[in-house]
Order: structure tokens, then C-alpha cells, then sequence
């Protein structure tokens, strides 16, 4: 098995982390992610009963730039994840998020909230 195919906690892969660049500007993992946020998007996970879609993880700085993030950024050290739960609102998400003691920020246009330690 290689590393990518790791099994962080019961419900999460690290592949659902991989830089979004898809390799055009770096391996897929220029940081590694945070073993205590994955933790606790777990404990998240088993709140809701429900799987969480990241739609974002770690990125590398283009790839970052590219989609708008700030520079520090706290997906560039892999202490942040961009998410979503079919069927849960994004304010039960932040709701759940913040009481496993996760900093939120909810983009509700967009249908995701954006997690961080």
C-alpha cells in the first residue's frame, strides 16, 4: 500500500487530501496534514452520522494563488480542509466543527465551510 492510500482515521483516506493542482505543480502533498485536524473532522464525521466531501486539503503555494487563498494560508502547512456534508446544512457543519474546537468559516453561497486548527 503506498502512503497515499494511508488510512488516517476510520472514515478518512489521506488521498481526500491531495493538492487540488492534480500534479501540475507539485507531488500532491507539499505539506502533510495535520493529524489533529483530521482527528477532529473525524470526531465531526461521527456527530453528523454522515460522510465528509473534501473538496479542498493541502496546497501547494500556485495552486493556492490560483484559487484565491490568502498567502499563509493555512491549507499550505495542511491545518486546513474546505468540506461538505450531503444533506447537512453548512451551519449544522460550522455548528459541529466548532464544538470539535475547529476554527470555521462558512461560505454559504458556495455550500462549504472551510475548516482549520
Amino acid at each position: 500500500m503506498s502512503r497515499n492510500d494511508e488510512q488516517m482515521t476510520a472514515h478518512f483516506n489521506r488521498q481526500e487530501f491531495i493538492c487540488c493542482c492534480e500534479g501540475r505543480y507539485c507531488d500532491g502533498f507539499p505539506a502533510e496534514m495535520s493529524r489533529e485536524l483530521v482527528g477532529r473532522m473525524e470526531a465531526v464525521r461521527m456527530v453528523l452520522g454522515t460522510a465528509i466531501i473534501v473538496t479542498s486539503g493541502v496546497r501547494c503555494p500556485t495552486r493556492n494563488e490560483e484559487v484565491g487563498g490568502i498567502p499563509y494560508s493555512r491549507h499550505l502547512v495542511g491545518a486546513a480542509a474546505d468540506c461538505y456534508a450531503p444533506g447537512i446544512s453548512v451551519y449544522d457543519l460550522a455548528d459541529a466543527a466548532i464544538a470539535a474546537g475547529l476554527g470555521v468559516i462558512v461560505y454559504e453561497y458556495e455550500g462549504f465551510c472551510h475548516v482549520e486548527i
